[in-house]
């Protein structure tokens, strides 16, 4: 063997045993999938490093060498059976009930046996060039070998429109490579589902907790809302029609967003955050007042970024015993995209207080890094009060 041949199967152990690493941290995958996966790298590993045994022990006793090679010949066509194993659940059949992959079973079951006969017989040998010597038993083992492989492409050719174009060409390669390069490409494309798997996990996740968040409303703000617009009736029936509105749109752009799975145009956002404050006005009149200078609302963020933030401010900063409170919501254009501030006069919010709104910064910043790259800082002002900052890379006017 040459310095490349040791190589690949160096990187056939190292790839198995990461892939193997990543399937055990993905819980989230299903049983058959996941453990399908696992038996890939798992004999993909040990044929790869049975094969680096083999090649380096010409030392060893000749019993010894003779086991280590009849074990290399029970492992070597696993790997191949398993990657046509997921190649069939690619195609959305179950390989444990298929037909074609009971047949390619039987035909690397009767390839090992007569890989065995023929080392036990002493038919098989290696030349001092290298090359394999052996009789009968080593065409029928080789015959085997291309009868499953003809069997893969036919079963390639059949399925290939449930297939996508990535996977109809990697299985083709896969096909028509050794067996090395074979269990070397399934390791990386498996390696690469699992952490594409990894990142969707994490987005879904951060999708339920909006929705449970949503859920979850404070009670007490929709009661007393309604307690207001009850008094608003009698003394002002105008005013109490407005705030029903305001109400109406705030509920709805709330239960709306838990359909949301992606961003949505900064605009949305603005105009719940609007019809928020403007309950909370109404709530309390003359206690809050609120600016906004957006000149910028052609970007997109997260549903419920914006509102939650300066529902803290209001929460946290809001006191019929002091000062009135200012909130102002200012967007502002940088050379790498559009920077949302929030600023409030309140006597400031710590980001580990305990009583926090129906919805954590720490949801927030997390969404908005893994939907938009989006950051989100907290920190005093120097006049006192709170100031967020939320930027979003890449958009502007």
């Amino acid at each position: 063997m040459g310095w490349w041949d040791y190589l690949v199967l160096a990187a056939a152990v190292l790839f198995g045993i990461f892939g193997l690493v990543l399937t055990f941290i993905a819980r989230d995958v299903d049983r058959w999938p996941r453990r399908l996966c696992i038996a890939i790298f798992s004999t993909a590993v040990a044929s790869a490093a049975l094969d680096l045994l083999v090649s380096t022990a010409d030392q060893l006793p000749p019993p010894l060498l003779q086991a280590l090679f009849l074990v290399d010949t029970l492992i070597t066509p696993i790997p191949s059976l398993l990657v046509f194993a997921y190649f069939l659940d690619c195609c959305g059949e179950d390989s444990r009930k298929s037909p074609v992959m009971r047949v390619q079973w039987a035909l690397g079951v009767a390839m090992v046996a007569a890989g065995i006969v023929g080392e036990l017989s002493g038919e098989f040998d290696v030349a001092p060039e290298g090359k394999i010597r052996g009789g009968s038993w080593l065409v029928l083992s080789i015959s085997l070998s291309v009868a499953i492989s003809v069997v893969c492409f036919a079963a390639l050719i059949r399925r290939r429109k449930k297939l996508t174009k990535l996977h109809r060409v990697m299985f083709l390669i896969c096909f028509i490579s050794s067996a090395t390069f074979k269990i070397i490409l399934v390791e990386m494309y498996l390696i690469g589902g699992l952490i594409r798997r990894y990142v969707e996990q994490k987005e879904e996740a951060a999708r339920q907790r909006t929705q449970v968040a949503v859920l979850q409303m404070r009670p007490h703000f929709i009661h007393n809302t309604l307690m207001s617009i009850y008094y608003l009736c009698a003394q002002d029936p105008q005013k109490a029609q407005r705030v029903i509105l305001d109400f109406s749109r705030y509920l709805q752009s709330n239960f709306t967003a838990i359909a949301k799975e992606g961003t949505i145009p900064f605009s949305e956002e603005l105009e719940h955050t609007r019809a928020y404050l403007a309950v909370e006005q109404a709530r309390y009149q003359g206690q809050l007042f609120v600016e906004f200078d957006t000149p910028n609302t052609f970007f997109r963020i997260p549903a419920l970024t914006l509102q939650p933030i300066v529902e803290n401010a209001v929460k946290h900063g809001l006191d019929p015993d002091l000062e009135p409170l200012y909130v102002t919501v200012t967007t502002e254009d940088t050379d790498g995209g559009v920077r949302l501030t929030v600023e409030d006069t309140g006597p400031g919010y710590a980001p580990s207080d305990e009583d926090a709104p129906h919805f954590a910064l720490d949801n927030i910043r997390e969404r908005l890094k893994t939907m938009c790259g989006g950051t989100l800082e907290i920190e005093p002002r120097e006049a006192g009060g709170t100031r967020v900052t939320i930027f979003v890379p890449g958009h502007k006017k």
